[in-house]
């Protein structure tokens, strides 16, 4: 990044040249909190953020071609919850995206009353399709987003149409992203934040197609490949904000002089769900169990498995691990709730699965089917392949909000979080292991609103996406406060 100068900061304000790094921009606390009164009152404004809303409004450009947008029917992603912590503080957002849909792998169109709803505005910006995760088509189709995003950025800021962003927000993957982004900020004179809520490229050496021998051979030509890139844009950037501790100790390991960074989780949106019951025993516990065996027959244990099946050894786990709880005679139903490259040979599979164990396979849907199975279930089990890819899954988020009990299978930052709250059981990655730890609990209704309760406690304690994306937009505004010190 080029140097800054400190002292020109009248003449940046008045001809919206030079580095608007928000340094000097800020009033006392006095006067921004009577700003803060005279807003709008019918604006939708989060709790936590009237005492910091800005005393001037910055031009924030969210560049993600991944993520689902308004409109989709989709889960709201990581980058939604930004945009909408930017537009709650008082700035203006536009989300750059592609117009190719990558959960769904179809052509979006524009979200109609974007503006009207969520308060930004989306930019669709014209790619190619492809019909694998890992090929020629997808890198091909985020080299194509990168550079018309550039060319269609730089030619609107040319002709009055848009107005200079005062900060950049990228998200890695994919690189391509973040290296155009890198060119744009230095071109404009803009502050660039990346937002790492995947660590490539090891994530994608199970999507690698071909036989294990093509799949070595092409994962050790490319994967060093990604990560030079990787590095190289992480080494130029403003500011990091990392989706979990795991990714922010790979960023302090790859980046010799890293800049700011933060750890902030995705999390859930609390409101969607339902607090769980509580367990109040008003009988003695002979008539209770007696009682709650009964109904244990009418109403198997409903256990949620959500994420992308990306590994085929998620499917023989699952499938395994089904046929073990039969043979334990465990009456259990696993809600299978996600794509993936793998889906369909589970949905193929789990109808040929007999015992008291059963697998039911919903595909991807949408926002309120989702959220109405995992109310639906009493516990939820995150599969090895996902926690491979996102060491604190937006999934497991949506377990805690919804208080399900929580069965992981690998020593990860997210059982710790789990052990520490109390929130679940951390197993062996084998099916035996999970079936052991899984009976018991189905027997324990006790338990079982125990870790329910915990697990609840959690997401309000810790996994709030509202909270956690209003705390990035407030952790911008430090950095900004602390340069101004300096500046001084």
């Amino acid at each position: 990044m080029p140097p800054r100068n400190h002292y020109r900061r009248n003449y940046r304000q008045n001809n919206y040249r030079g580095k608007n790094h928000r340094r000097g921009n800020y009033r006392g606390g006095t006067q921004r909190r009577h700003e803060s009164r005279n807003n709008d009152p019918t604006a939708e404004i989060e709790r936590w953020l009237p005492e910091l809303r800005l005393s001037k409004r910055k031009i924030v450009w969210l560049v993600d071609p991944l993520s689902a947008i308004p409109g989709e029917g989709l889960l709201p992603s990581r980058t939604w919850a930004l945009a909408r912590a930017f537009v709650a503080a008082g700035h203006d957002v536009i989300w750059w995206t592609s117009s190719y849909s990558h959960a769904r792998r179809i052509a979006r169109t524009p979200p109609l009353q974007i503006g009207d709803e969520e308060g930004f505005s989306v930019q669709l910006i014209a790619t190619r399709g492809y019909n694998s995760y890992f090929s020629l088509g997808r890198f091909a189709s985020h080299r194509k987003f990168a550079q018309e995003f550039e060319a269609q950025a730089l030619e609107g800021l040319a002709s009055g149409y848009l107005k200079r962003p005062d900060l950049l927000i990228a998200t890695l993957p994919p690189p391509s992203t973040v290296d155009t982004a890198v060119r744009l900020a230095q071109k404009v004179d803009a502050e660039l934040l990346v937002d790492v809520d995947e660590w490539w490229p090891e994530p994608l050496r199970p999507m690698v197609p071909g036989p294990k021998w093509f799949a070595r051979l092409l994962a050790s030509i490319t994967f060093p490949i990604i990560a030079r890139r990787q590095k190289d844009s992480l080494q130029s950037v403003d500011a990091i904000l990392a989706g979990s501790q795991t990714i922010k100790d790979a960023v302090l390991k790859t980046v010799a002089s890293p800049p700011p960074l933060e750890v902030i989780p995705t999390g859930a949106y609390l409101q969607d769900y339902s607090r769980p019951p509580h367990f109040i025993d008003h009988v003695e516990n002979s008539r209770h169990e007696k009682f709650q065996s009964t109904e244990s027959e009418q109403h198997p244990f409903a256990i949620a498995v959500a994420g992308d099946i990306d590994q085929k050894s998620d499917i023989y786990l699952l499938t395994d691990l089904a046929r073990s709880l039969s043979e334990k005679n465990v009456d259990v139903i696993f809600h299978v709730v996600g794509g993936g490259r793998w889906m369909s040979r589970l949905e193929t599979a789990a109808p040929l699965l007999t015992g008291s164990c059963q697998i039911q396979c919903h595909g991807r849907v949408d926002r309120s089917r989702y959220v109405g199975l995992l109310s639906d279930c009493q516990a939820g089990l995150v599969l090895p392949g996902l926690l491979s890819r996102f060491p604190l899954p937006v999934e497991a988020s949506d377990y805690a909000a919804a208080g399900l009990v929580l069965f992981l299978t690998q020593a990860t930052e997210l059982a710790d979080l789990v052990r520490n709250a109390h929130a679940g059981l951390i197993t062996d990655n084998t099916a035996d292991a999970i079936a052991s730890a899984i009976g018991p609990v189905t027997a324990d209704p006790r338990q079982v609103a125990r870790f329910r309760q915990s697990s609840r406690k959690l997401a309000e304690m810790l996994l709030d996406r509202e909270k956690l994306a209003a705390k990035a937009v407030v952790w911008l505004e430090s950095l900004a406060e602390v340069d101004h010190a300096e500046s001084l």
